[in-house]
């Protein structure tokens, strides 16, 4: 493929110049551009992610009424249910080797090809078993036929999580966020523009999944194009398995995997102890909720290439750290409180009368997204260092708390006890996570 010719731009200089980037590396900085602090950079970064995020979320907050609204609770149940269940097979996909990757190019961009073309077949192969055992999995669920062939039908997005993410690496290490923000729009504009199209001409589920597959398809294949002009890599490899990445990949993988139980299983155990309507009723108030979460996770992607390389040069410190936590759950606590005299009217208005016990769950359900963001400096900080396999225990623990609490508040309360059982579980994960990683750092001196 020909290198195409561009300006040298970075941190929003430009000079008048036309650069073709050497193989694997990127454009050297020159005298005319201006070196910014990491924070900046880091902000720059975040506001390119949140900017893309916000905007994705709005066309999506569109698409994700309309179909709600025009499916009702039961067959949105069953949308959310498939989702939900092929979800839980992304711990095969080694997800974390991901993570690895950014850490080892943020480093070192020049030779992130070597790192790429050492993982690409082991990524390929997961991919293909993810898919095969969340496709037999589905043979001993307690779902509705219909539903279980849905499911072998939308496994293939297994395939496309686990490629998407590992191309997203080079945007992430190279620091360009813009094109992830840019490539998610584009995404979210395709499938929500069909898929409210489609049913409006009168088509069901089956055109929803296959709108879905079909928008992630053309996003890979845009993202693995462009992504050959900043870290060109071979795609085609054969399989190494290098002890020294999969080591903190199976450690990454398995946190996100515990995670999962942790706090994105609700649905799952809603749609084996209930039916397809409580599924669809809980869920439109907890993908609103998990709007939030996403722009956490918008920052940590952001500023993890950054903080990878500030703990290269110099610690950090931790009266700095404690202060950003109290301030980011101040912040949404404030906002929190704000929303929950908005939620029952705002979900009627948008989803209808079907979904207003929808309402009453988000009004509770809210305010966990002041514990999980309370946490992002902590965990963020923990990660950039190499000391992940320190979250393990803490969110094993928070696991099996949740599920226990989610099965007991579930038969005593309904479908309000979950959003309970959310509270609770984040609001011990704050504290642990807060506590096990500030003593880790501070007992390694990258806390001062």
């Amino acid at each position: 493929m020909p290198v195409i010719p561009r300006m040298k731009c970075e941190d929003g200089m430009c000079d008048s110049v036309v650069t073709y980037p050497p193989l694997g590396g990127v454009v050297p900085v020159t005298a005319g551009q201006t070196v910014r602090m990491p924070f900046l950079r880091g902000i720059k970064n975040a506001s390119y992610l949140a900017l893309g995020n916000l905007v994705a979320q709005a066309i999506g907050l569109v698409g994700f009424a309309y179909i709600a609204r025009v499916l009702g609770p039961h067959d949105y149940g069953t949308y959310l249910t498939v989702g939900a269940f092929v979800g839980m097979f992304d711990v095969l996909l080694l997800g974390g080797l991901n993570k690895v990757i950014i850490r080892e190019g943020s480093q070192d961009v020049s030779s992130m090809h070597h790192c790429l073309e050492r993982t690409i077949a082991l990524r390929n192969t997961l991919s293909l078993v993810a898919v095969a055992v969340c496709i037999v999995s589905s043979f001993f669920t307690p779902y509705e036929v219909q539903t279980k062939l849905y499911i072998m039908l939308f496994s293939v997005q297994l395939a496309y999580t686990g490629l998407q993410g590992f191309l997203q690496t080079i945007y992430q290490a190279t620091e360009r966020m813009r094109y992830i923000a840019i490539l998610g729009v584009v995404n979210r504009v395709l499938s929500v523009g069909l898929s409210i199209a489609f049913l409006h001409l009168g088509f069901g589920l089956l055109a929803l999944f296959l709108i879905m597959l079909g928008s992630d398809l053309v996003t890979m294949l845009a993202t693995y194009q462009h992504s050959q002009t900043l870290v060109p890599f071979r795609f085609f490899s054969k399989i190494q398995l290098d002890r020294r990445l999969l080591g903190p990949a199976v450690v990454f993988s398995l946190l996100g995997f515990m995670a999962f139980f942790a706090s994105k299983i609700d649905l799952l155990m809603i749609s084996f102890l209930g039916m397809a309507r409580q599924v669809g009723v809980y869920g439109v108030a907890y993908k609103i909720a998990q709007q939030g979460e996403m722009l956490k996770n918008v920052c940590s992607v952001a500023f993890f290439p950054i903080l990878v390389k500030r703990f290269h040069k110099q610690a950090v410190d931790g009266a700095m750290l404690i202060r950003y936590s109290v301030l980011f759950f101040v912040g949404i606590l404030v906002l929190s409180i704000a929303a929950f005299f908005a939620v029952p009217s705002a979900i009627a208005i948008l989803f209808g009368p079907h979904y207003v016990e929808s309402g009453t769950i988000l009004r509770v359900l809210i305010f966990y997204l002041a514990f999980t963001w309370a946490t992002l400096p902590f965990t963020s900080l923990l990660q950039a260092t190499g000391n992940e396999r320190h979250l393990i225990l803490p969110t094993l623990t928070l696991g099996g708390l949740n599920v226990a609490l989610n099965y007991v508040l579930f038969v005593r309360y309904g479908l309000i006890g979950i959003a309970y059982s959310t509270l609770v579980v984040e609001f011990i994960g704050c504290a642990l996570y807060s506590v096990v990683a500030y003593r880790v750092l501070k007992g390694q001196r990258h806390l001062v």
